[in-house]
């Protein structure tokens, strides 16, 4: 039955996909320039939220994002849903690895979505990018980013790199932290985007706790700030195991 579910779902996820990637293009190219961003949010909402569904996410939300204007987001990076899910709730600018503009489709939607595209690996990549996220912040946009740099596995929470939080270093901007958890676990490690995304397709569902902390205090001090949110996402983590917990399987 798992195998079936893969391929059903593997076949969801590339038409729907597909179809709402062709169905944007074309209002794009009919839309005036100043409503554009507002046509981007409302199809990637359509998107995210599709795609949750069809690999059998139920996301737990505590906590609420009410501010208005430019934000930061930083959450822990377990799995390649954890893209979905932050862009489901903020509808923000994600801050993602260079190559996923080369992949097929998701490419392309990705760019649609205005990503911020960064090689770690290089330090002029990683200059650009951070002058992005301050852009983006000063126009009022809301910056989604993983700032472990990577995927950890089960609950643990690598160290925060300071450099997304330098991006943001003087500006009025508020770091909301935010902790994800799943239920069962959900390690993306060695294995390719397309295996990692067939395990998940072979489930019938996946939970997913996510949890929204109070905005952080500003800081003069970008490894200061990466080491305060690192500290508040892991505790936002361990609350979100601790409702997993309690949930009825």
């Amino acid at each position: 039955m798992s195998k079936v579910r893969v391929v059903l779902r593997a076949g969801a996820f590339v038409g729907f996909s597909a179809g709402i990637l062709t169905a944007y293009e074309a209002r794009r190219a009919l839309t005036p320039a100043e409503g554009q961003e507002r046509l981007g949010s409302r199809y990637l909402a359509r998107l995210t939220d599709g795609l949750l569904r069809i690999f059998g996410a139920e996301l737990l939300v505590q906590g609420q994002h009410t501010h208005e204007g430019g934000a930061l987001i930083v959450a822990n990076h377990q799995s390649a849903l954890d893209i979905g899910v932050m862009l489901s709730l903020f509808q923000g600018v994600l801050l993602s690895r260079h190559d996923v503009a080369d992949w097929p489709l998701l490419g392309r939607l990705a760019k649609h979505g205005d990503t911020i595209f960064v090689d770690r690996e290089d330090r002029r990549s990683g200059a650009a990018a951070l002058r992005e996220i301050r852009r983006r912040a000063k126009q009022g946009r809301t910056v989604v980013a993983f700032p472990e740099g990577g995927t950890s596995p089960g609950d643990s929470v690598l160290e925060f790199h300071p450099g997304t939080f330098a991006a943001v270093r003087s500006l009025d901007v508020p770091i909301i932290p935010v902790g994800i958890a799943y239920s069962p676990a959900i390690p993306f490690e060695k294995e390719s985007f397309p295996k990692h995304m067939a395990k998940i397709a072979a489930r019938p569902r996946t939970r997913i706790a996510v949890h929204l902390g109070e905005p952080l205090p500003p800081s003069p001090d970008a490894r200061s700030a990466a080491e305060a949110a690192r500290s508040r996402v892991e505790g936002l983590v361990a609350n979100g195991r601790r409702v997993l917990d309690h949930v009825p399987r």
